[in-house]
């Protein structure tokens, strides 16, 4: 499992860590550009390509999110998963479910919605 996180320069970076006893981590449930060669890839983030891309936005959300509810790690499927490669992405559709549930945060990034509707985040009722 590759998690997200900042290194001392302040960029974000893919880290491996063991799927079975991961450190705390949010994970983002979004909504997929219509152009999905605007997401960021696994590619993109190995060749530092990210930023120029429209999805980047999430991802930048997942990091200030996570940051500000003091953790370290994040997942986005996006760009934690090497698509490319058939057994990696086979792996984490039968682990997304563990995934998730490992969570100790699920943020949703819905990017059809105005930020006018709700410009105040608010945390699920019910949620720690």
């Amino acid at each position: 499992m590759r998690l997200l996180t900042r290194d001392e320069n302040d960029r974000l970076i893919l880290e491996t860590v063991d799927s079975d006893s991961p450190p705390a981590y949010a994970i983002l449930s979004h909504t997929w550009h219509e152009d999905n060669r605007q997401e960021v890839s696994f590619q993109d983030m190995a060749r530092g390509g990210a930023a120029g891309k429209l999805g980047y936005v999430k991802i930048q959300f997942c990091a200030r999110q996570a940051a500000a509810d003091g953790l370290r790690y994040f997942w986005v499927d996006t760009c934690c998963i090497d698509k490319s490669s058939n057994s990696e992405l086979t792996e984490a559709i039968n682990s997304m479910f563990r995934w998730y549930r490992q969570a100790a945060r699920c943020y949703v990034y819905l990017s059809d919605v105005s930020r006018g509707l709700r410009s105040v985040w608010e945390p699920v009722k019910g949620s720690p």
